[in-house]
């Protein structure tokens, strides 16, 4: 087969685009239909058959669109570019050059391995998501595709020799060209688990599945003897409750670590001839390829829970959509399991980046700002409580703890606050009870805004906001004149710079 002729989906991604097909439909329509109690209350009105019925409908309609959508899905690797035509119901035909490519993944779920085939997909800047995704193609094909995007390897001549060559051997890069920059052992991975900000999200999903159903639960086993054994059983004592608290605690984030186990089992961090390359997982291994050339920026985050374990991880910036503020809850490139003598990985990724050993603070008008706001919120009501209720009630210890934690809590973000600038390195540190660091070139602002407040025109001070590729990225309370000069050294930075990457 020659390249330049369109290429089709093995028969085995129709299982892949099953799967997404149902994911996107219980993404978008399942809390719908049980937000607020509804699902519930639905499913006592409809009978097991009804339902049945209603979920084997909703089955066939995924897949009857899923082998439309396999059977015109057809691609080509082009001299400089990948060509997709694609649609259910009207036909797209999409061209991505190379040069435009800033993210290569390779994934290769357990269904997949058996038959030698990955899914492959491409990312572009300011792409809301993947904009090219081949579920189903084999190996050798996704790596030759891999390399050519990436510039390393010549084009070549005919496809169809990889294809044979999938059944034989893995098409590789030499073992000598590749550099190990950091690999994380399982311990770590677990407890990457325990510390990242998921086990708030499965915390969340029990507590609305519990509220839901606990009451639909109890009233069928009502009338049962359990119920009565139950009900006799907690009565006896609120350290049941407690024990059992506990115990649904201990469970959650046992679950989190093991999520984090099964998602970067085995995770290798690679250099590879001026690329970046990230690989693991245990149900899907998956291989994530970023030019160094295209990394916008770095993070290194440190959750609440992981300054309990020393946890960080690390993620890879790179131009996203719209200028909105960085996303640290899209799903980009991460490193996990660091630890803080893992810090230098930083250097390794970019050439002369290193973590400042200290931060400039921003003014402590601040923290008195927002003290003399939270004094302004809560001494009318907790004087007009205790003039009321009287100064020892329980609503009134209530307010004045609230008082103190707002007060606590603004000196805790105030500290967490600096900002250090080495050369054209601008690093930027903000938390609350964790830590967030985010270090990119100033020769990559596209915007600078400066505002000042009522409060800040008063004092001469500001607030800067840079606008980046990949978001933007905010210092309050700086002094007019460092914001303004901070500002103008950006500016013509990114002005006189002889290399814009976008």
């Amino acid at each position: 087969m020659a390249e330049a002729e369109w290429q089709r989906l093995a028969p085995l991604a129709l299982v892949f685009l099953i799967l997404k097909g149902s994911q996107k439909f219980v993404r978008e329509n399942l809390f719908l239909f049980v937000g607020a109690g509804a699902g519930a209350a639905f499913l006592d009105w409809i009978g097991p058959r009804e339902l049945l019925l209603g979920l084997l409908a909703v089955l066939l309609i995924i897949l009857a669109s899923a082998m439309i959508y396999h059977r015109r899905f057809r691609f080509r690797l082009e001299e400089d570019a990948v060509r997709v035509r694609r649609g259910l119901l009207v036909r797209r035909e999409l061209r991505i050059r190379f040069g435009r490519v800033q993210n290569i993944q390779l994934g290769q779920p357990f269904y997949f391995r058996p038959f030698g085939l990955v899914r492959f997909s491409l990312e572009t800047p300011g792409a809301a998501e993947k904009e090219v995704e081949l579920p189903g193609i084999p190996m050798a094909l996704a790596e030759q595709m891999r390399d050519r995007i990436a510039g390393v390897a010549e084009p070549a001549p005919d496809c169809e020799h990889l294809e044979a060559a999938a059944d034989d051997e893995i098409v590789s890069i030499p073992a000598e060209s590749e550099q190990l920059l950091f690999a994380v052992t399982s311990w770590r991975l677990f407890v990457h688990g325990l510390s990242s900000n998921q086990i708030w999200l499965l915390v969340g999903a029990f507590v609305y599945l519990f509220g839901t159903f606990s009451e639909r639960a109890l009233r069928r086993l009502s009338d049962t003897e359990m119920y009565e054994t139950v009900s006799g059983t907690a009565a006896s004592g609120p350290w049941l409750w407690v024990a059992l608290v506990i115990l649904i605690a201990a469970g959650l984030f046992i679950l989190s670590g093991l999520l984090a186990l099964v998602r970067f089992h085995g995770f290798r961090l690679l250099d590879r001839k001026g690329r970046v390359v990230g690989s693991g997982g245990l149900l899907d291994r998956r291989e994530q390829t970023v030019r160094r050339t295209k990394i916008t920026g770095l993070t290194l985050r440190q959750t609440a829970l992981g300054r309990l374990w020393g946890a960080w991880y690390l993620m890879v910036r790179q131009t996203t959509s719209g200028a909105n503020e960085v996303d640290y809850t899209r799903q980009g490139f991460v490193v996990p399991g660091l630890s803080r003598e893992d810090m230098g990985l930083v250097g390794d990724l970019v050439t002369g980046w290193q973590v400042p050993e200290s931060f400039s603070p921003i003014s402590a008008r601040y923290r008195q700002r927002y003290w003399l706001f939270n004094l302004l919120l809560f001494l009318p009501a907790l004087i007009a409580l205790s003039t009321w209720l009287g100064q020892g009630h329980f609503v009134v210890v209530l307010v004045g703890l609230a008082l103190a934690l707002a007060t606590l809590l603004t000196h805790l973000r105030y500290r967490r606050w600096g900002w250090s600038l080495n050369g054209y390195q601008l690093w930027v540190r903000q938390g609350l009870l964790g830590h967030s660091l985010e270090v990119f070139e100033i020769d990559r602002v596209q915007q600078t805004q400066i505002t000042q407040s009522p409060y800040q025109r008063r004092h001469d001070l500001a607030s800067l906001n840079l606008v980046l590729p990949q978001g933007s990225v905010s210092i309050p309370f700086l002094p007019l004149e460092e914001a303004a000069a901070l500002a103008n050294q950006a500016l013509y930075a990114a002005e006189t710079s002889m290399m814009h990457r976008v």
